[in-house]
């Protein structure tokens, strides 16, 4: 078996406990193709880069799971047929991760300048050619 990884991205306007039943559905549907849910990760609201179905903000969720690619394909048959998933993309993981949601960005700090030397000034009374 192997490990697949799918991110999803959820209508924004759906209520919490929507949302914790979807959470139970996928769960539901992995399981009971005799798959293996090794970590599921609500990322929450963000901003997405362009619009989907006409929606600027999703509920990203993400879905690590141990399986056979007939469990991947029936788990994604149902992602496109629910009205709730607004985008989803699986990929094969050659290990499981243990890394938690990203953070919000974050500024970025201007780096340290290197060793640069200011142009030298001509000296006055100096010719300059």
């Amino acid at each position: 078996m192997a490990i697949y990884e799918t991110l999803c991205v959820l209508h924004p306007e759906l209520p919490e406990t929507r949302v914790k039943e979807i959470i139970v559905w996928m769960k539901k549907i992995i399981e009971g193709a005799q798959g293996s849910v090794l970590q599921m990760d609500e990322w929450g609201m963000r901003d997405l880069a362009f619009r989907a179905k006409k929606q600027r903000r999703g509920y990203y969720l993400r879905v690590e799971c141990d399986a056979q690619a007939g469990v991947l394909r029936e788990f994604e048959r149902n992602l496109r047929l629910s009205e709730d998933v607004l985008r989803f993309m699986s990929t094969v993981r050659s290990a499981p991760t243990s890394t938690q949601a990203p953070s919000q960005p974050q500024a970025v700090s201007p780096a340290q300048p290197s060793a640069v030397v200011p142009p030298t000034q001509p000296e006055a009374g100096a010719d300059n050619p």
